[in-house]
């Protein structure tokens, strides 16, 4: 699965949850920045909603990449809800979520180090399956 497939089926995962998107997929918009005072790091999705103040992060992964990319996805979308509070997953088609739920005690003790303002998670963008962490 490539990641422009992930990427269209985290805009219509977010969208059949009742978020408005914004993302890499709007056309002339692109990438999220994250609100730091920088705009300099980017992440590939978000969905917010208006009856529920609640704020969604999605940094998007294609197949066969090796855990060092995959770690750097989840350390992209970390930084967003420490910055931008709400919540953030890794979403990534199901061989690349299998391989980081064997590493889930890690991920977790980053996520919990890290970010103490919000809730991560891994998104099985095949399965529709989350992983809380």
């Amino acid at each position: 699965m490539t990641e422009e497939e992930v990427n269209v089926r985290c805009r219509e995962w977010l969208i059949s949850k009742g978020y408005k998107y914004k993302g890499i997929l709007n056309r002339g918009k692109g990438q999220v920045p994250v609100p730091d005072g920088t705009r300099n790091l980017l992440i590939d999705h978000q969905g917010i909603r208006d009856d529920i103040p609640d704020l969604i992060w999605v940094e998007a992964k294609g197949s066969d990449l090796n855990l060092s990319e995959l770690l750097e996805g989840f350390i992209r979308v970390t930084y967003a809800v420490y910055q931008g509070g709400g919540r953030g997953y890794l979403a990534t088609p199901h061989k690349e979520f299998e391989l980081l739920l064997d590493r889930k005690e890690f991920l977790q003790a980053v996520a919990h180090s890290v970010n103490g303002k919000g809730y991560m998670g891994l998104l099985d963008i095949e399965r529709g399956t989350i992983a809380e962490l």
